[in-house]
C-alpha cells in the first residue's frame, strides 16, 4: 500500500449506547461503549461525506465462510464488502479488469473484484475470468477485476478472496442495508495533504452527533494509526510487545555493561602498551578513538552475528504467532527499516560500552606505565565491580519478569476447564447454501448429531452452538425467575444438543440433563450451572423454578458443573444451556450470524475420524461445507498462544542477560587473578590453604552478586507492575518468583566463578614467585 502512514482506522465512544446488538468490536464499561468500530450504512455515508475535506474514508464490513461456486465447483470462501472508494483509499490498482467504480454504493449492480488468489485456484489465472459468474451464497455475481498477488485486505490474519459493493451487501446480510439500527461497516480513513487527526475528528464529530445525538450521550470518534490494517490484535499486544521491547533495552544495557567491563579489564592489562604510544608522540585523542574502534569493532561484529541468529530466529517466532488465536501471521522480514535500526543501536551499543575504558585508556601516565609493569591497573578494577553490580540488578529484573511469566503459563495450563478436552473433535459447518438446513435446521441438527456419533471410532457427539475456550459466545438478560425476590439477571447461554453433558464429560449435580423428549412440543427446559444457583438461587432449589426469557418461561431441569465458557482468564459466570430443538434465533441470526458446531468425542486420535466426518455431512446434505476442523486441545493450546509467546521470549532474553553477567563475572575474576598470581602465590608459600583461597575468589563474586540483588529487588517490585494485567493465579510482587530469581542468579554468579576459582586454587607458589 502507498504512503501507509496516511492511513488511520476510526471508531467511536458513547454512553447509553442501545444498539449494542449490533455494535461490532465494542467494549463495554458500564454503559459506556469503547472503541467501537461499525456503524450503520446511512451514517458511514453522512461521515464520508462531512470528512472529504480532511480525508477520504471507506468502510467494508468482513464475511465468513461464505458458499462459492465457479464453474461448477463449489467451495467455501471469505469476502468482503466494500465501499465503492475502498480501493482508491487503500491504494490498490487492478491487475486485470477493473475495480469498483464511484456510485456502485448505490446502483445495485451484482459485481465482484476477486484476489489473485481465488483468480489463480478457481480460474486458473484465465483473463477469460472477467465476465464470468461467481456464485455467493447461491447469488450470481459478474467478476469485474482481479487484484494483483498478495492483497489480502486490510485485516491481518483474514485473507480476503472477493469484494462486493455495499449494494449487493443483502444476499449475505438477510436484511437491507439501508436500515439505521443494523451496524456492521468498519471505517478507515486516508488522510489528505496537510490535514490532521485533529483537524479529522472534529469534522466527523460534527456529523456523528446528528446522527446518533438521539441515542446516545457524549458520541465521539476516535482515530487509530492503520498503516497495519484494522485489527483487534493491536490493541492484545502492543502492551505486551512494548514491554517486551523494554526487556530487549535492558538486555542491551547489560550487553552494554559487559562489554564495557571487559574493555575496562583488557585496558588495564594494556597499560604498558598505552604508556608506550604515549611516549612515541600519541595524543589523548588518538587514544580515545583507538579504544573506541575496538568497541566499535565489537559491536558491529556482534550486530553481524545477531542478524544471523536473526534470520533464524524469527521462524520460530512466527511459529509462536501462527499458534495463536486467530492464527495470526505479522511481516517479520528484515528490511531496510529493521537493519538501519539495528545499525543504530549496535553503533549506539559501541559507544556506550567504549566511552569509559576509552577515557581510562587516555589518561596513561607515560612514565609510571614504562616504569613497572606490577600493579597495574588496579584502580580500574572498582569500575568493573560497579558494572559487574549493574549486570547483576539488570539481570534480576529480566529473570524475575521471566519466572512472572512462567508460572503465569503453567497456572493456565493447570486451570481446570470443567470438561473433558482430550479426543474432543470440533467440527464447523456452514449451512447457508442448504436450504434444507437452513429451512428445517432442527431436524439437519438432530440427524447431523446422530450420523455423527455412529461413526466407527466416534463414542458420541453432540451439537454445541460455539466452541468453548474460543473467546466466544453470548450473553443476556432474564426478566425475572418465578416465585423469587430476583427481578431479572444476567447469563451466559449455550444451545446445546440433548448428548451435550454426556459428551464433553460435565456432570449432572441436580436434576437431570436433556433428552430427545426435549424437543419443540415439549414445556420449555434448561439447565443452569453451579454459579447461576450461588449468584441467584443460593438459598433455593432451583429444580423446577422457571426464568422467563424471551418472552417465555423456561423450566429449570437441572444444575450441572460449572464450567470455562469464553476463556481460561474468564471467571465462570451463572450460565444457562438450551436444547437447540427448542430455542432457534430468528432466520437473520441463523444464517448470518451463528456457524453451528459439533463436538465429536472419540476413542482414537481425533483427526483420525475427520475423513468419517465428512462423508457423514455430506451424505445429509451436499451443500453443508465443512469449515473448520480442529481439536478442543488445540483451542486450548491457542488460548495461552500469548502467554506462551512472552514467556518464551523473555525467559530466553533472561537467559542471555544472566550469561553475559555470567560473562562479565568470569572475565573480571579471570583477570584479576591472573594480575594477582605472585599475590596468591606469597599467600600459598606463607601457609594459606587452597581452600581459603578458593574461599576468597567465591566470596568476592557472592558479595558482587549479593550486591546487585540488594539493589535489583527494590527495582524488581516497581517495575513488575507494569506486567500485572498480563499475570494469572500470581501477583507481580509474589516473593517466592522474586527469592526464585535472586537465588537462581546467585547460584548461576557462584558458578561463573569456580572456574577461575579453582584455577586460582591450583596456582604453584614457587612457580608464581620465580615468574615475577
Amino acid at each position: 500500500m502507498p504512503n501507509p502512514q496516511e492511513l488511520r482506522v476510526l471508531k467511536w465512544t458513547g454512553t447509553d449506547v442501545r444498539m449494542t446488538s449490533y455494535a461490532g468490536g465494542a467494549g463495554q464499561e458500564g454503559n459506556r461503549w469503547v472503541d467501537a468500530d461499525s456503524v450503520s450504512p446511512p451514517t458511514f455515508f453522512k461521515l464520508r461525506e462531512q470528512g472529504a475535506g480532511q480525508a477520504d474514508i471507506f468502510g467494508f464490513s468482513p464475511l465468513d465462510d461464505v458458499i462459492a461456486r465457479a464453474r461448477g465447483e463449489a467451495f467455501a470462501a471469505s469476502g468482503t464488502i466494500v465501499s465503492d472508494n475502498f480501493f482508491s483509499g487503500v491504494g490498490v490498482r487492478p491487475l486485470v479488469g477493473r475495480l469498483l467504480t464511484p456510485g456502485e454504493d448505490y446502483s445495485g449492480a451484482m459485481n465482484v473484484v476477486i484476489s489473485h488468489e481465488l483468480w489463480e485456484k478457481q480460474f486458473a489465472l484465465d483473463p477469460a475470468a472477467l465476465g464470468q459468474t461467481l456464485t455467493l451464497n447461491r447469488v450470481g455475481f459478474t467478476v469485474v477485476g482481479v487484484l494483483p498477488r498478495g492483497i489480502n485486505g486490510v485485516q491481518p490474519g483474514h485473507p480476503s478472496e472477493f469484494y462486493v459493493p455495499l449494494s449487493a451487501a443483502s444476499p449475505f446480510l438477510y436484511r437491507p442495508i439501508n436500515e439505521t439500527f443494523h451496524w456492521f461497516v468498519r471505517l478507515m480513513a486516508r488522510l489528505k495533504p496537510g490535514a490532521s487527526d485533529g483537524q479529522l475528528r472534529a469534522a466527523l464529530d460534527v456529523a456523528f452527533v446528528q446522527e446518533v445525538g438521539s441515542i446516545m450521550k457524549e458520541p465521539a470518534i476516535l482515530t487509530e494509526p492503520g498503516r497495519g490494517g484494522m485489527t483487534a490484535d493491536r490493541n492484545q499486544y502492543w502492551r505486551p510487545l512494548l514491554m517486551l521491547l523494554g526487556v530487549v533495552g535492558l538486555v542491551t544495557l547489560v550487553a552494554c555493561a559487559n562489554l564495557a567491563g571487559l574493555s575496562l579489564a583488557r585496558g588495564a592489562a594494556r597499560q604498558h602498551e598505552l604508556a608506550v604510544r604515549a611516549a612515541l608522540g600519541a595524543n589523548r585523542r588518538r587514544l580515545v578513538l583507538q579504544s573506541l574502534t575496538e568497541s566499535l569493532a565489537l559491536a558491529m561484529l556482534g550486530s553481524g552475528l545477531g542478524v544471523v541468529l536473526a534470520i533464524w530466529g524469527r521462524s520460530v517466532i512466527a511459529g509462536l504467532l501462527a499458534g495463536s488465536a486467530g492464527d495470526l501471521r505479522y511481516d517479520l522480514s528484515l528490511d531496510y527499516i529493521v537493519l538501519a535500526f539495528t545499525l543504530a543501536v549496535t553503533l549506539l551499543t559501541g559507544l556506550l560500552s567504549g566511552v569509559l575504558p576509552a577515557l581510562w585508556a587516555s589518561r596513561v601516565d607515560p612514565v609510571g606505565g614504562l616504569r613497572s609493569r606490577s600493579s597495574l591497573g588496579r584502580p580500574r578494577l572498582r569500575a568493573g565491580k560497579v558494572l559487574i553490580v549493574a549486570q547483576v540488578c539488570l539481570s534480576l529484573l529480566l529473570v524475575t519478569g521471566a519466572v512472572l511469566y512462567a508460572r503465569t503459563l503453567v497456572n493456565l495450563t493447570r486451570i481446570d476447564a470443567g470438561f473433558d478436552t482430550e479426543k474432543l473433535l470440533l467440527v464447523g459447518l456452514n449451512v447457508r447454501g442448504s436450504g434444507y438446513a437452513n429451512d428445517r435446521p432442527a431436524e439437519f441438527y438432530s440427524r447431523a448429531q446422530a450420523s455423527l456419533a455412529s461413526i466407527p471410532g466416534v463414542r458420541a457427539a453432540t451439537f454445541i452452538e460455539f466452541p468453548l475456550l474460543s473467546w466466544g459466545g453470548s450473553t443476556g438478560n432474564f426478566e425475572r425467575i418465578s416465585g423469587r425476590p430476583v427481578n431479572a439477571g444476567t447469563t451466559r447461554r449455550l444451545r446445546v444438543g440433548e448428548t451435550f453433558f454426556g459428551t464433553l464429560g460435565v456432570p449432572i449435580l441436580r436434576g437431570r440433563g436433556f433428552t430427545a423428549a426435549d424437543d419443540a412440543s415439549a414445556p420449555k427446559a434448561i439447565v443452569v450451572n453451579e454459579a447461576f444457583v450461588r449468584d441467584y438461587l443460593p438459598k433455593d432449589n432451583p429444580l423446577g423454578l422457571t426464568i422467563r426469557m424471551w418472552e417465555a418461561d423456561w423450566q429449570i431441569v437441572g444444575v450441572c458443573r460449572d464450567l470455562k465458557y469464553g476463556g481460561l482468564r474468564e471467571p465462570v459466570m451463572p450460565t444457562t444451556y438450551f436444547p437447540f430443538s427448542q430455542m432457534f434465533y430468528s432466520r437473520f441470526r441463523t444464517t448470518h450470524l451463528r456457524t453451528p458446531y459439533f463436538a465429536v468425542r472419540t476413542a482414537l486420535d481425533p483427526m483420525a475420524v475427520v475423513s468419517g466426518v465428512r462423508k457423514a455431512v455430506g451424505d445429509i446434505d451436499s451443500g453443508v461445507a465443512i469449515t473448520e476442523v480442529t481439536t478442543q486441545e488445540d483451542v486450548l493450546d491457542r488460548g495461552v498462544s500469548r502467554e506462551r509467546l512472552f514467556a518464551s521470549l523473555c525467559g530466553a532474553l533472561a537467559v542471555l542477560a544472566v550469561l553475559l553477567a555470567c560473562i562479565g563475572l568470569y572475565g573480571l575474576l579471570a583477570y584479576n587473578l591472573t594480575r594477582r598470581t605472585a599475590d596468591i602465590g606469597v599467600r600459598m608459600a606463607l601457609g594459606a590453604t587452597r581452600r581459603r583461597i578458593l574461599w576468597q575468589v567465591l566470596r568476592q563474586a557472592l558479595l558482587l552478586s549479593l550486591v546487585g540483588v540488594i539493589l535489583g529487588v527494590p527495582a524488581s517490585l516497581a517495575l513488575t507492575h507494569l506486567i500485572e494485567t498480563q499475570l494469572f493465579g500470581v501477583k507481580p510482587n509474589d516473593p517466592f518468583s522474586l527469592a526464585g530469581a535472586a537465588v537462581s542468579l546467585i547460584a548461576v554468579a557462584l558458578l561463573a566463578a569456580w572456574i577461575p576459582a579453582h584455577r586460582a586454587a591450583k596456582v604453584d607458589p614457587i612457580a608464581a614467585l620465580r615468574s615475577e
